[in-house]
């Protein structure tokens, strides 16, 4: 009986520590909150990173470059272009940001076309223009005189259900060269830019080297551009407007860079 009595008595004092045990695990419940706080704290400390030195001194920089260039810059048209548009019946098609330029005109049943681009301002002048002695010539560093580059123009004229010539030519010196004359049957192939179109320009025969054909034959199509007003002017044109472009198109990177990092 005495030993029944101290079994009950031991339930009784280890059944409240078995309740105590089971209500117990409850602790990990705060531990989400304290994950959370700390992820916040990191995420609204990241923006800090970007407040930097170095970004107020490249947009200082930025704005030095953009007025010193601006302070060459003529405010209206340059002389040179109302020349030239004045003498001669084309038209220029400059959108800003846009890498090329295209001069249009029509001739009789004809449009013209001459598409050029400011890339090759950065192109060194080509030893086909160029007379290299052998054994290489020394440059004078104090020459102040600018180095002459050439210009390549792409010029299509279009017929009406006749289709389109397209005439690679480079302008250098003020001379207009014809490097390669091709026939389309379809004029779209002529002037459309896109993968279609390039695919099927790839597999049609683009003609022979114009510097291969019979010489009488190659001054009958210099005359005939010079009659369409492919001549001395537009050669000495392209690199005036192609060095004129590449300034506004600078200065509006300029200022497009500023903008993107002071913001």
């Amino acid at each position: 009986m005495a030993s029944q009595l101290f079994r009950s008595s031991l339930r009784a004092i280890a059944r409240p520590n078995l309740l105590k045990s089971i209500a117990a695990p409850t602790v990990n419940r705060r531990m989400p909150t304290v994950a959370f706080n700390a992820t916040r704290s990191f995420s609204a400390a990241i923006p800090r990173m970007t407040n930097c030195a170095a970004d107020a001194d490249l947009v200082h920089k930025l704005d030095e470059e953009i007025e010193y260039e601006k302070s060459t810059e003529e405010a209206n048209q340059p002389e040179f272009v109302k020349e030239f548009l004045d003498a001669n019946p084309f038209k220029i098609e400059d959108k800003p940001g846009v890498d090329e330029v295209i001069l249009s005109r029509t001739f009789g049943n004809e449009k013209i076309r001459v598409l050029f681009s400011i890339s090759d301002i950065n192109n060194a002048a080509s030893d086909e223009f160029s007379a290299v002695d052998d054994m290489g010539a020394a440059e004078d560093e104090d020459s102040e005189e600018a180095v002459p580059f050439l210009v390549r123009a792409s010029i299509t004229i279009e017929k009406e259900n006749q289709g389109a010539v397209t005439i690679d030519t480079v302008a250098e010196n003020g001379k207009i060269a014809i490097e390669s004359i091709m026939h389309y049957k379809d004029a779209k192939l002529a002037n459309e830019q896109s993968a279609e179109a390039d695919w099927q320009r790839r597999g049609l025969y683009i003609g022979p080297q114009f510097a291969e054909l019979d010489e009488g034959l190659q001054s009958n199509f210099e005359r005939y551009l010079e009659e369409r007003g492919i001549n001395t002017a537009l050669a000495n044109f392209l690199p005036d407007y192609v060095e004129y472009k590449e300034q506004k198109e600078y200065i509006q990177w300029l200022q497009n860079m500023k903008n993107f990092i002071s913001i």
